[in-house]
């Protein structure tokens, strides 16, 4: 048996620096993928991309009127001409207007109106209230109607729909000479379709 003490074989200088240059590249390798794993760098975590709506289009409905056409009856639904007709107490007189309603929209809800002048609708009003006239609006389209103000929908589009307004001068109100030879414009009377 051999007693003599053994010795330990050391690295030479060369290798042992050689090991530890390498040992520090490595870690200086998994450093940076670290870094470039935490966003620090181009790389990133797993990703996948996939396409859901490549070929779809959402597009806008429409509210609008076309074909729309005016006239004026008396009260025996004779057509007038409001420019040289004479209403005396007693007469009615009514302006037609139709027109055919646009509506495209899966959830629209509007309305159609038949709108005077702000002005001349307060006289009116202020006249109804003391008896002389009576003035009404009715709009209808099939067996549908209202009074005033008609619900739109998409179930209307491509419907006519028809307005009436109709002003009627009491007789038995009116004495001496109230009245006579009173104008009004019809100036900006207008149909109003509007979303609600």
């Amino acid at each position: 048996m051999n007693t003599a003490s053994q010795t330990h074989l050391s690295e030479s200088p060369a290798q042992g620096g050689k090991n530890r240059r390498a040992g520090k590249a490595v870690l200086a390798g998994a450093v940076a993928v670290g870094l470039l794993a935490a966003g620090g760098g181009t790389f990133s975590k797993w990703s996948e991309e996939q396409a859901i709506a490549s070929g779809d289009i959402v597009t806008a409905g429409e509210l609008s009127m076309e074909s729309t056409t005016v006239s004026w009856k008396d009260g025996a639904g004779n057509t007038i001409d409001p420019a040289k007709y004479r209403m005396v107490p007693g007469d009615t007189i009514a302006l037609h207007a139709a027109t055919k309603v646009i509506a495209k929209g899966d959830n629209l809800n509007g309305s159609l109106k038949l709108q005077l002048p702000a002005q001349l609708q307060q006289e009116i009003d202020a006249l109804e209230r003391a008896g002389y006239v009576t003035y009404n609006v009715s709009l209808t389209s099939g067996d549908k109607s209202a009074e005033d103000s008609y619900p739109i929908t998409e179930r209307d589009n491509g419907d006519v729909v028809k307005a009436v307004a109709t002003f009627t001068w009491d007789a038995d109100k009116t004495t001496g000479n109230d009245g006579e030879n009173v104008s009004k414009s019809l100036s900006g009377t207008k149909l109003v379709l509007a979303q609600q």
